[in-house]
């Protein structure tokens, strides 16, 4: 036996289990209820498993939530594996205690199968340890073994567990990494697993700021594929509430003004209206001024601060925001280290900028220094690259 508490989950879960096989109706397994409380026992085995007390009551809840999840898996399409394989993760430990315990069907797939079969799970890791573990290996060419543990995780816990929305945000990066790599429909992913750890997050969840500024970012990549408006303003959206969740002296603060400035630039660039770009010059002034110029990212900021300079210098001809965008280069070209991945752009830009205040200084002037053509003119409209934040 669990504790009573528990022991009334546990009959709860079964009696959601048996009105589904009277009456073939889904809504029941389907439900929030019936996560909760399948989460509650994997919980609670976990635990009383690093404590030395499981028994056989463990081994019967974690079938009663294996079967969960597998009459979720035999009402979804084949395609979908998720419940498949939580369910089969749930039945180890029973099936080596009791075969009886887990459905006959899945009898030789478990046989060849150990409890130590997955380690990334929620079985031996608390949800948001698992998702601290994933942040940190994503970056490191496992991303795409992370994304079906994650997917299996999310899966097995509902909205209000405190792990649900660190999951969530992992999987979200995950999926934004393989982007990066290339891989189709993974942009997409990461937006849809973003909004949902956004949509159940806790209001203290301390990855609140940065979840969102995440979620600003990718809405703002998928805006620039397709072009569809509605993506860049969701993404200003979650980048102004980004930076209104991080306190000051936050150290994701400079990150999250930083994706709100690019997010505002499109926007300038759609709609010129002068207050974006003065939102987007306030944004990127203060992200220079607080990022340490050694930080990886420093040079990405002083870039898009440079970008929306170089905007206010094409909308009002004033030379001193050329001079302004050129020292807040400078400044970080001197700070950062020889190995920032950054540095060639911030050259460039450089590059850029001493052209345009050469033609500005004397535009007419014959005897003035002959120039080759900065990068990137001559061939049309000036378009920013802008680049994420690291």
């Amino acid at each position: 036996m669990g504790e009573p508490g528990l022991d009334h989950v546990l009959d709860s879960l079964r009696s959601r289990l048996a009105a589904f096989e009277d009456t073939g109706d889904p809504s029941g397994v389907f439900s929030d209820a019936a996560t909760e409380e399948a989460a509650l026992l994997i919980d609670a085995v976990r635990e009383r498993t690093a404590a030395g007390l499981a028994g056989a009551w463990d081994d019967t809840a974690l079938a009663a939530a294996g079967r969960l999840h597998w009459k979720r898996h035999l009402t979804v399409p084949p395609s979908d594996t998720v419940h498949d394989e939580a369910a089969l993760l749930l039945f180890v430990r029973p099936f080596r205690a009791d075969r009886s315990l887990v459905p006959e069907v899945v009898w030789s797939r478990l046989a060849g199968l150990t409890e130590e079969a997955g380690r990334l799970n929620l079985l031996e890791t608390p949800a948001a340890e698992i998702a601290e573990v994933a942040e940190a290996a994503a970056g490191h060419g496992l991303a795409q073994s992370l994304v079906l543990p994650l997917r299996v995780a999310a899966a097995m816990l509902p909205d209000l567990h405190p792990g649900c929305a660190p999951v969530l945000s992992a999987l979200a990066s995950v999926h934004h990494l393989l982007h990066g790599d290339g891989h189709d429909g993974a942009l997409d992913a990461a937006i849809e697993a973003a909004g949902r750890a956004a949509a159940v997050m806790a209001d203290d969840w301390p990855g609140r700021a940065v979840l969102l500024s995440r979620l600003g970012l990718f809405r703002w990549e998928r805006y620039n594929r397709d072009g569809d408006e509605a993506d860049l303003t969701a993404s200003e959206q979650a980048g102004r509430a980004a930076v209104r969740a991080c306190g000051d002296g936050d150290p994701a603060r400079p990150g999250c003004l930083h994706n709100l400035v690019i997010a505002l630039l499109s926007r300038y660039e759609l709609t010129p209206e002068p207050s974006v770009l003065a939102q987007a010059l306030e944004a990127g002034r203060e992200a220079v001024r607080t990022t340490d110029p050694a930080r990886r990212a420093a040079p990405l900021h002083a870039l898009s601060l440079a970008a929306a300079l170089g905007l206010c210098f094409d909308r009002t001809g004033d030379p001193a925001a050329l001079a302004e965008a050129e020292r807040a280069l400078a400044a970080v070209l001197e700070g950062a280290a020889d190995d920032n991945p950054y540095l060639p752009l911030v050259r460039a830009r450089l590059d850029e900028l001493a052209h345009a205040t050469v033609a500005e200084a004397a535009p007419d002037d014959p005897e003035r220094p002959e120039l080759p053509p900065p990068p990137g003119r001559g061939r049309g409209p000036r378009r920013w690259r802008w680049t994420r934040a690291g």
